[in-house]
């Protein structure tokens, strides 16, 4: 199961990550963690049965701490491990030692890539084989990112267990199949080389999860550090109250490298009593973490230190990644109902954009917000779907800032422009489920992708090109480009890639299979639908490319009758190889391109049929 996903623009990741290695000041940093968790626990749990042998006493019931109980003794089990004397063993040769150096069953604990062998007749003693230079040398090639390449982020969960997948998406090098070479692809390094190539989609690594993951976020700057430094680390929401924040440029990494949400009064007996109290004062205000899922996140890139958080303890929440802490809280934007998205503005950095299941979407300045009363919803603006209907997406539409777009439980998506009232542009019925994704192309004005909790398939809509007063073709709402089941079962998570050489293609994930690429643009219903706008998109590609001393692979890519659809697969273990003609099953075949069909009935045009 595929749930989110996000991408990573190019030229933010190392060219070489490193891999995780367990220094002494990182190992102190652990052995305090795991400290603190167990005095913690001790001291929660003595308070709990306490009050619950009180509580008992005058029910007349019998205090119930088993569960209390079963976290002290998960929290001894680290004792096992004995952390505090990590680096004190002895030398033992029992064949899990290795002289001074312990072996790990934990990935990134081990300190050395040795391997212990024997020769080939199986007799005598094992010895110790260190790497030679070449192998780490081969093994830094196969870890190297290119500046070309994009990165994308998938949260995947298989029988219970979840991770972080990383992909590497490369586009290709030199001129794309049918088109000319141009002299700027001479300049490509890899061209000179004769390392001429198409596109290919692999999993470069991994990081396991806590919990069911919600959301992920990209974030381009290093926490804790000066406002001019660049990083690339990755957010995660999951169903636990925490946020992670994982440096994507370290590989084998064991713990996240900034957890926000106070973790130590995040576990179960902290929920508990904060539960018993809400309950005795009517609900209690928590400023400084979460206590419920985490439902979106949404990094400010200008004010760069900033991520906002919504949860289903229905707050909104400004962290400070600097100090990991909840700067601003605000409770009472969605009404006191449920925040389930959030997206900051592109230019207006302390412009936020959240919807709630108070069947609204707000726009608020964080700015006023903060100065007065963390509970007053003044310096929100409201615009209101149907009543009844939950939002569950909102996007703001970056090709016009003055627009944005939001989805609903009943498979409705408004569109809404801040600068009128609170009355919808359009409303559009694109599904009969809730919408579980939704998303605008930053390079093509009006190019919106939707996908449904209860439905396979994916479905492209165009938008109207205006939404002046005096534009009738904003009363027409938006028309049906495509609609396509890629065979992922119910869809979850559509992702548009954030580069203008790769604007046309869209991840798409969902309950089954693997994570799938499509080249939006490679479908020939797609170009034509969008044929002017990718005219534009191919001479801007052109243009900002010869500025940057390179040749444009998309303003030469389409330009052929006999372009082949191109949608790939990537299972976690690899690359699944499909191979099936009949595209519009989904069945697809990775790095490969399908060959594209022209069926009217899967590219239908519902302008007449879905607009409200």
């Amino acid at each position: 199961m595929i749930s989110s996903s996000a991408w990573v623009p190019r030229g933010f990741a190392a060219e070489f990550p490193e891999k995780y290695e367990l220094d002494d000041e990182e190992m102190e940093r652990i052995n305090a963690m795991a400290n603190l968790e167990l005095n913690d626990a001790k001291e929660q749990l003595a308070e709990a049965e306490g009050e619950e042998e009180t509580e008992d006493n005058d029910s007349g019931n019998a205090p119930k701490t088993s569960k209390l109980v079963e976290q002290i003794e998960i929290d001894d089990d680290l004792k096992e491990y004995d952390l505090e004397n990590y680096d004190n063993d002895e030398d033992q040769d029992d064949g899990n030692n290795l002289g001074n150096t312990k072996i790990s069953m934990f990935p990134g604990l081990s300190n050395t890539d040795a391997k212990l062998l024997q020769d080939e007749s199986g007799e005598g003693d094992k010895y110790l084989s260190l790497p030679t230079e070449l192998d780490e040398q081969e093994e830094k090639k196969e870890n190297q990112i290119y500046p070309t390449d994009n990165l994308v982020l998938a949260t995947r969960t298989e029988d219970d267990i979840s991770w972080l997948d990383i992909y590497i998406y490369d586009d290709g090098a030199g001129a794309p199949i049918g088109a000319e070479e141009e002299e700027e692809d001479k300049l490509d390094i890899d061209v000179a080389n004769g390392m001429i190539r198409e596109s290919n989609l692999y999993v470069h690594h991994d990081i396991m999860l806590p919990a069911f993951p919600l959301c992920v976020e990209w974030i381009n700057y290093k926490p804790g550090q000066e406002s001019s430094n660049i990083g690339n680390f990755a957010a995660i929401g999951t169903f636990d109250p925490q946020i992670e924040v994982w440096n994507l440029d370290f590989v084998d990494k064991a713990f996240p490298d900034v957890i926000l949400g106070e973790p130590n009064k995040n576990s179960f007996i902290a929920k508990k009593n904060k539960k018993s109290k809400k309950k005795k004062k009517g609900g209690q205000h928590i400023t400084t973490h979460h206590v419920d899922a985490v439902l979106s996140l949404s990094h400010n890139k200008i004010h760069r230190s900033i991520l906002a958080s919504t949860s289903a303890d229905k707050t909104v929440k400004l962290w400070d990644l600097n100090s990991a802490t909840a700067v601003c809280s605000f409770d009472k934007i969605h009404h006191n109902k449920t925040v389930s998205s959030s997206q900051w503005h592109s230019q207006e950095a302390s412009i936020l954009l959240t919807g709630g299941y108070d069947s609204t979407a707000a726009v608020t300045d964080v700015r006023i917000s903060a100065s007065e009363s963390s509970s007053s919803s003044d310096s929100s603006k409201h615009y209101s779907v149907v009543a009844g209907e939950e939002v569950e997406n909102v996007r703001w539409d970056l090709s016009k800032p003055e627009l944005f777009y939001a989805g609903t439980d009943n498979g409705n998506v408004y569109s809404f422009d801040i600068r009128q009232d609170s009355k919808p542009l359009w409303t559009l019925h694109a599904h009969d489920a809730g919408i579980s994704s939704l998303d605008v192309n930053n390079y093509v004005p009006g190019m919106l992708i939707t996908s449904a909790m209860g439905e396979k398939v994916v479905k492209l809509w165009k938008c109207p090109s205006s939404s002046d007063e005096n534009n009738t073709t904003k009363k027409q709402g938006p028309s049906m480009v495509l609609s396509r089941d890629f065979g992922v079962g119910n869809v979850l998570t559509t992702s548009y890639a954030p580069d203008i050489e790769v604007a046309g293609n869209v991840v798409i994930g969902g309950i089954t299979g693997g994570l799938k690429m499509w080249d939006a643009f490679s479908n020939s219903s797609v170009r034509n639908g969008f044929r002017e706008e990718l005219k534009v998109l191919q001479n801007n590609a052109r243009q900002e490319a010869k500025k940057n001393g390179r040749a444009s692979r998309i303003a030469r890519k389409y330009n052929s009758n006999s372009n082949k659809e191109e949608i790939m697969t990537v299972e976690a273990g690899g690359l699944k190889d499909e191979s099936d003609s009949d595209s519009d099953e989904g069945e697809d075949v990775p790095i490969e391109m399908q060959e594209e069909e022209e069926d009217d009935d899967d590219d239908d045009d519902m302008s007449d049929d879905d607009e409200n």
